[in-house]
């Protein structure tokens, strides 16, 4: 008997397939066999699991990755609706101010009000990236969880993967690992947020197809910020980003998902404090 696991395992793959072709045609084929439901029973069973059809979820994706460029970039309104996926600017804005209830121009204007407080009030100080860097493309395994932001869940799902590695005799300690942010909260009005706990595996490996979930993350252009503490202070680093780098800087960020690479964990050190993350911030060009 399959288990609760293994349907959310097909799904999440559905769900990554999603959300790199949200901007193409998606095929009901490709779903098909990425999950191994007949397309009508993946409609039900996606819905009942997160509560929105697959159509509406590829709508949002492609709003709030429409959001992300009308903030982090310059691009014209119209080449993000074709960026994102449609047809015209009319359908894009209709669609978006369905979504936000305000208009693509209108939240554009808005940015600096959505991402600072009081922003009269405060003074933006310079926070310099520690580096620019081009990441190469990554074969990684994975697994996806969507949770509340900074949840205890992501721990669990970190064990998981572990564990999975340590049947595939993959070790840890000797292995790049690091987070997929697909959703920032500052752009998606839901609460939760999904997140892919990712380690790098060599071409070489031979993984099982059926029990476990790979892909290729591909080469991306990166800002690169360090912060030093535990996961539950990471916040305020992401704070710094966003209300004083962003402000201050004449780079431009892509609408690709944040990294978080985990340079020093509890493998190192028995005292978070001491904890290293750095964050990958995608930047165009």
């Amino acid at each position: 008997m399959e288990t609760e696991e293994f349907y959310k395992n097909r799904l999440q793959q559905v769900v990554s397939y999603l959300r790199t072709k949200y901007n193409q045609k998606i095929l009901i084929e490709d779903l098909e066999e990425l999950s191994n439901f007949s397309y009508r029973n993946l409609q039900r069973i996606f819905k009942a699991y997160y509560k929105e059809t697959i159509g509406a979820y590829v709508t949002k994706v492609k709003i709030e990755n429409g959001a992300k460029m009308l903030m982090f970039t310059s691009d014209e309104i119209r080449s993000i609706a074709e960026k994102v996926g449609y047809a015209d600017v009319q359908s894009f804005s209709k669609s978006f101010k369905k979504h936000y209830g305000i208009t693509p121009a209108v939240y554009r204007n808005k940015k600096e009000e959505i991402f600072k407080k009081e922003s009269k009030k405060n003074i933006v100080t310079p926070f310099i990236e520690n580096k620019i860097t081009g990441l190469k493309s990554k074969k990684v395994l994975y697994k996806t969880v969507k949770v509340d932001y900074y949840n205890f869940e992501i721990e669990e799902v970190w064990n998981k993967l572990l564990k999975e590695a340590e049947d595939l005799h993959i070790n840890f300690n000797k292995t790049e690992s690091f987070g997929i942010i697909w959703d920032e909260p500052i752009i998606s009005e839901d609460i939760t947020y999904n997140y892919d706990a990712c380690l790098v595996i060599d071409d070489a490996i031979q993984i099982p197809d059926k029990k476990f979930k790979v892909k290729t993350i591909p080469e991306q252009k990166y800002a690169v910020f360090i912060h030093i503490g535990s996961y539950q202070s990471i916040s305020k680093t992401y704070d710094k980003i966003f209300k004083n780098w962003l402000f201050t800087t004449n780079k431009e960020i892509s609408e690709q998902p944040f990294l978080e690479f985990y340079t020093k964990h509890e493998a190192h050190t028995d005292n978070e404090n001491e904890y290293e993350t750095e964050i990958y911030v995608p930047l165009k060009g």
